[in-house]
């Protein structure tokens, strides 16, 4: 049954990423269904900080799905992509780091069978860039991407030991995914910079 899931899971994450390089607001019912499918998955599995972040991508699927709807009173316009100011990439990166941290000491207290400090150390790294790149991409910033494709690459080694394969062909098509969407927002915010 648990097969039957990540397959279900898999194949709506990555539609939901292809709608998310297309600007497609559909990306985020499409993902709602991933991310809920996800939550069960990774809290069995035992990958809590994965599961952690999947529930966090349930709460962001709504705010982004909001956030892509409104007009924004000053302008009547809906969120534009475009790239972050050196100081909130500064921001970010202080966050992350600082998520990290956190993450790994709240998950360090837990009691989980076979700990494994190095395991934990990455997940918790790969939850705290999970976390700001779906803020980013809530407010159609073009770095998202590039967290996103950081983030994957640390999540293909992390499922292969839990034996999670169908999860690691999603994974390397994401990386595939994201950096199609890199250039296709960075293309876009570029475009509106000169008009």
């Amino acid at each position: 049954m648990d097969f039957i899931i990540e397959i279900i899971a898999v194949f709506s994450g990555i539609i939901s990423v292809w709608l998310a390089k297309k600007e497609n607001i559909l990306l985020y019912p499409v993902g709602t269904l991933s991310v809920s499918l996800w939550i069960y998955l990774c809290f069995v599995g035992e990958i809590y900080g994965q599961a952690v972040i999947n529930l966090f991508f349930l709460v962001m699927n709504i705010y982004g799905w909001y956030n892509w709807s409104r007009k924004d009173t000053s302008e009547n316009q809906k969120v534009q992509i475009k790239f972050s100011s050196q100081k909130e990439n500064l921001l970010y990166s202080t966050v992350t780091v600082f998520l990290t941290f956190i993450i790994y000491w709240t998950l360090s207290n837990i009691e989980i069978a076979n700990f494994d400090w190095k395991f934990v150390l990455i997940e918790s790294f790969i939850t705290a860039l999970n976390f700001i790149a779906m803020w980013l991409m809530a407010w159609k910033r073009v770095e998202n991407w590039v967290l996103w494709i950081i983030g994957d690459i640390f999540c293909i080694p992390l499922f292969v030991y839990k034996e999670y394969y169908l999860s690691v062909a999603q994974f390397s098509i994401f990386i595939i995914i994201a950096f199609m969407g890199y250039y296709e927002w960075k293309k876009k915010s570029l475009e509106k910079q000169k008009t």
